[in-house]
């Protein structure tokens, strides 16, 4: 094998690795500088959705107060005898409340 083959494959190779290296860093470097600003930037968008959670957990905990205190309609369930035309036991229901 040559030796300059192998000489010149290295030095691509390092070439190669730095360059990405280099730009892998500048990415990182940017991204280190703009993250704070985009950290900060959002906590306004999270209060308002803490804001508009709190007031669905409001608004949820109301309507099951509302459904808690509304009357239940007995439900009546009936049994048959396929064979028979007597009902054979009537079982009153209540819906959980």
């Amino acid at each position: 094998m040559d030796t300059d083959a192998v000489a010149h494959a290295a030095y691509g190779f390092g070439t190669f690795f730095w360059f990405f290296l280099f730009v892998f860093g500048l990415i990182l470097s940017i991204l280190w500088i703009l993250v704070p600003f985009a950290i900060f930037g959002i906590k306004g968008i999270l209060r308002r959705i803490a804001r508009s959670l709190e007031n669905l957990e409001k608004q949820n905990a109301d309507l099951l107060v509302h459904w808690r205190e509304t009357p239940r309609v007995v439900e009546q369930v009936s049994y048959r005898d396929p064979d028979a035309p007597v009902v054979v036991a009537r079982d009153p229901r209540y819906p959980p409340a």
